[in-house]
């Protein structure tokens, strides 16, 4: 005697619900919108130079709505959107995408779902460290300079052409060059 999607487990009195689990299970894979990803690899329907440049974000009722960086993608997926359907459907065996719609908006640079090591590749650290630059050694300033520095009034002058009197080799001679 069959008792539905529930069958009751007789050591223990209760039911097992493995049957409905069964049967949802199935019903959920034919549908492509419960899917973990309903329209297949992207990089694999598009090419990869597209999938650089877009993402599909939604499909619900038929309608697939596609995410462009910019208008250049935008006009570039709006002529190939039959064919992009097309091969849709024929990848499903069904009618799933009905109508397209295309839209300009942020893509990331790299999807992840297009290169599987993206965050390990974020978190990576150069193993070249920079190196910091020397400061250059600072020369006293002779009597005669602090002289011509005193005469300047605005004080922020004062402060710089210290800082670029001190830069200056003692030895150099600006006559020479």
């Amino acid at each position: 005697m069959e008792r539905g999607p529930m069958e009751e487990n007789k050591s223990t009195g209760t039911r097992s619900a493995e049957p409905l689990r069964a049967f949802v299970k199935e019903v959920l894979s034919r549908h492509p919108s419960f899917a973990s990803n309903p329209l297949g690899d992207w990089k694999d329907l598009v090419g990869e130079p597209v999938a650089r440049h877009t993402v599909p974000r939604s499909l619900k009722n038929g309608r697939l709505v596609i995410v462009a960086r910019d208008g250049v993608w935008k006009h570039h997926l709006e002529i190939n959107k039959e064919a992009l359907r097309e091969r849709i459907n024929a990848l499903w065996g069904k009618v799933v995408v009905r109508e397209i719609s295309i839209r300009v908006g942020e893509v990331e640079d790299l999807n992840p779902e297009l290169d599987a090591n993206y965050r390990r590749l974020q978190k990576l650290q150069s193993k070249r460290r920079t190196r910091r630059r020397k400061k250059p050694t600072l020369r006293p300033l002779t009597h005669e300079e602090e002289k011509l520095l005193q005469s300047l009034s605005d004080p922020e002058l004062r402060k710089l052409g210290e800082k670029l009197l001190r830069l200056v080799p003692a030895d150099h001679d600006p006559e020479s060059e």
